[in-house]
């Protein structure tokens, strides 16, 4: 059920083939492998190529260099620190985490590339469909386009504030396009979505087939609803989350276990409404590169504890141990804080050094930027990879990032149900994931008010943490200039990153007085 990416497909090459003939008569002859994009998406088969290779972009975590969009999100938050091997170790790292981040920063650049090469791919099958004679599974096909648009132009304007939106692919290098008002590239995010959720399948159709890595229609109506919640619409949010949340059972359901909830046995579980897929292709060290020739997640190799060493004669609880990684985004005590001391989770995220010698035998002794405390949510377990025929194991690590959990829906609805004063339905919500946490109490109706919105903003940190939430969900609540100041975030600059100078320069469209303030 991994998803594998084409990078040869006619789908997206313009350009001529290499032309070798040795007079002028090869002017003549069409080149061999071009195809025109306004015949090529004209089957089944050709929509499913290209819908593949937009599915892509959402794992391109290599695309340019080290410059994950996982890692980028979680970044400025309060729940982790950069680390990894040094204050100039993957400088565009560590100018996020530190509020450095500029117009020229290369992570910044990366992400905002991602999304849009996402958003090109996905137009080019929505503007040339044929628009008559369809048959149900190119309709389908469809559909999932709009959705991967809805969902790339979220991320984008998340991040960026107003942003380009493009509806149909450009077809000069020189054509340019102004900045679109966040509140249109919004409609049109609940347009794509809507419209996706009424062909879109129930999940239930793709699981444990090939197709799991699809989306479907509890996934559009879940981040439909998140659009409207992150954009304050409370009232509106309902509806689609209750569509998903009456579903419980037969399409989703919370996993029993939350320390399985990143581990390749609960990929497009039944908690999972959409993923990002990686696989595992690589023999020797040696010869790979940072770029999508690869499709592992060594971003998790890239996130393990820096340097752990086993306890001598320790009878550790779990029979998995974690791997040494290279150090970055390790756990704040913010963080460890966060969680109640007999909350499930806790140890499903984040340990201490009891923590650590009790469950696994180890001791974590060398790291950077580091407090001391090693996460065990998306890291470098054992099991995780593979070594078998000569393969290097920090290079095969194939976990997927869930990109959409029930458990965020959840959060969603009882963010929503609190804002419209709906108060017993929104402890509800999070005594369900309470339940599964295990080891805490209900909250109860003396939580209330101001202490159950706090509650709930709890609960999203711990449920959700290193899922790229915590510092978008700050900015939203204008909370993140009290809880992030002293790690050096900035009112009125750093709720939105810069628009990247690459897009500056090449967009005739854009100026430098079009840039976000503070830049």
């Amino acid at each position: 059920m991994k998803i594998y990416s084409f990078k040869k497909l006619l789908a997206v090459l313009s350009a001529s083939a290499m032309l070798t003939a040795c007079s002028s008569d090869f002017l003549d002859v069409e080149p061999y492998g071009k195809s025109d994009t306004s015949t090529y998406y004209q089957t089944d088969d050709e929509i499913d190529l290209a819908l593949t290779a937009s599915y892509d972009m959402l794992s391109s975590d290599q695309l340019q260099g080290w410059s994950s969009c996982y890692v980028i999100k979680n970044l400025p938050a309060d729940d982790v620190n950069c680390g990894g091997g040094g204050a100039s170790d993957q400088a565009q790292y560590q100018e996020i985490d530190d509020f450095e981040w500029h117009a020229e920063n290369a992570g910044i650049r990366a992400f905002y590339h991602i999304n849009y090469y996402g958003i090109y791919r996905v137009n080019q099958i929505i503007t040339n469909a044929p628009t008559e004679g369809r048959s149900d599974l190119m309709n389908r096909m469809i559909a999932e386009a709009k959705f991967l648009r809805a969902y790339f132009y979220f991320e984008l304007v998340t991040a960026f504030g107003d942003v380009p939106l493009w509806l149909e692919p450009p077809v000069e290098l020189t054509e340019g396009k102004e900045r679109t008002p966040k509140a249109e590239v919004y409609a049109q995010i609940e347009q794509d979505l809507t419209e996706a959720a009424e062909v879109l399948p129930n999940k239930s159709v793709f699981d444990g087939t090939g197709d799991a890595f699809r989306a479907n229609k509890q996934a559009a109506l879940g981040l439909l609803g998140k659009v409207r919640v992150f954009q304050g619409d409370f009232a509106g949010a309902i509806a689609p989350l209750e569509s998903v949340l009456q579903v419980e059972g037969s399409e989703v359901a919370l996993e029993s276990d939350f320390s399985q909830l990143t581990l390749k046995s609960t990929e497009f579980g039944k908690e999972s409404l959409f993923e990002a897929s990686f696989i595992s292709n690589l023999d020797t060290w040696g010869t790979t590169q940072w770029n999508r020739d690869a499709h592992d997640n060594r971003h998790i190799q890239l996130s393990g504890p820096r340097q752990l060493d086993d306890i001598e004669g320790a009878t550790p609880i779990k029979s998995d141990k974690l791997r040494s990684g290279w150090g970055f985004l390790p756990p704040t005590q913010s963080l460890f804080d966060s969680f109640e001391a007999t909350d499930g989770r806790r140890d499903a995220t984040i340990l201490d050094d009891e923590g650590l010698a009790r469950l696994y035998g180890q001791v974590f002794t060398d790291g950077w930027d580091t407090e001391g405390l090693v996460r065990t949510k998306y890291t470098t377990f054992d099991s995780e990879t593979t070594d078998e025929g000569g393969a290097t194991p920090e290079l095969n690590y194939t976990t997927n990032w869930r990109l959409l959990r029930f458990a965020d829906v959840i959060l969603l609805a009882a963010e929503a149900y609190y804002e419209q004063g709906n108060e017993s339905d929104a402890r509800a919500m999070l005594n369900k994931l309470r339940q599964r946490a295990g080891g805490l109490a209900d909250y109860d109706a003396t939580v209330t008010g101001d202490a159950l919105f706090n509650a709930i903003m709890n609960e999203r940190r711990v449920e959700l943490a290193y899922e790229g939430s915590r510092f978008w969900d700050l900015v939203r609540w204008g909370l993140a200039d009290e809880k992030l100041k002293d790690r050096g975030f900035q009112k009125g600059k750093h709720e939105l990153f810069p628009i990247p100078l690459a897009e500056i320069v090449g967009n005739p469209g854009i100026t430098s007085a079009d840039q976000n303030p503070g830049y």
